[in-house]
């Protein structure tokens, strides 16, 4: 190509069209994203119109971001094609060396498939969503986002722990349905047995209002005898991760009660 058809009024108007075009498929690109992603949002969530799906909240953020995700990049890949195909780039052999090239990447890359299935398995079965409170291995946190390859937890001291889908073996999920909270009440040999029961009625009641309960709390009874003192439980069902705040209600109403009432500590406690 010589210079003097760079100079050309053809060349210039066939350039500013495929700018054009060029600029249309990206800006296309990103207002389809916005769209679809709007859509999504209101499909999954209570209020987003008829054909909305009413999912559990944090079951649906966790599918939305998921879709958005997948849309964004099937996108991006749609318009990276237009736009190669604007300069005469051969999308058909490009797409096709791309598939042999991945396949040969493939064998090598067993753990990344592995993680991706063990993610949709992970996403299809609820298993856990964005929000919950979680335990794998020596891991625990709460869930921040679920991708197909990995999940992130914020632990209690705020450090991002990011973990492969595919060496997920096991997971304690500590946000599906209510918890349980124990509290266990050593008592001394000679303290009276059924005055210290009628101190552990009062204080269930005591605590009964709290918000945190679901139910109870309520006196199992004496669930171990030792040689020098009885165990007496206390249990209650409580909202997810707040167990550890009714067990310490507890505590100090039967601490406070006990303290009044004069009922004799076990020597172990006192030692």
């Amino acid at each position: 190509m010589g210079l003097t058809e760079f100079l050309t009024p053809e060349f210039w108007f066939h350039a500013a069209g495929k700018i054009m075009r060029i600029l249309f498929i990206l800006t296309a690109a990103v207002v389809v994203q916005r769209i679809l992603g709007a859509v999504v949002e209101r499909f999954f969530f209570v209020g987003g119109g008829i054909a909305a799906l009413h999912f559990e909240e944090k079951r649906a953020r966790t599918l939305t971001e998921l879709l958005k995700t997948l849309i964004r990049y099937l996108l991006y890949f749609i318009a990276l094609v237009l736009v190669l195909s604007e300069f005469q780039v051969d999308t058909t052999s490009l797409i096709a060396g791309a598939g042999v090239v991945g396949l040969a990447l493939g064998v090598g890359a067993q753990s990344l498939i592995k993680d991706f299935i063990t993610g949709f398995f992970i996403i299809l079965e609820d298993q856990y969503a964005m929000g919950d409170y979680i335990v794998s291995g020596d891991q625990a946190g709460t869930v921040e986002e679920i991708g197909f390859r990995v999940t992130k937890l914020r632990d209690a001291k705020g450090v991002l722990h990011i973990i492969p889908n595919g060496s997920i073996v096991k997971v304690s999920n500590h946000t599906r349905g209510p918890m349980q909270a124990v509290v266990n009440i050593p008592v001394a040999q000679e303290a009276d047995i059924d005055q210290v029961l009628m101190l552990l009625e009062q204080a269930c009641s005591e605590v009964q209002g709290m918000l945190e309960i679901v139910e109870g709390p309520k006196v199992v009874g004496i669930v171990e005898l030792r040689a020098a003192e009885v165990v007496v439980r206390i249990t209650a069902k409580t909202i997810p991760l707040e167990q550890a705040k009714v067990e310490t209600a507890l505590r100090y109403q039967v601490k406070r009660l006990f303290t009044e009432a004069h009922i004799p500590i076990p020597a172990a406690v006192r030692a």
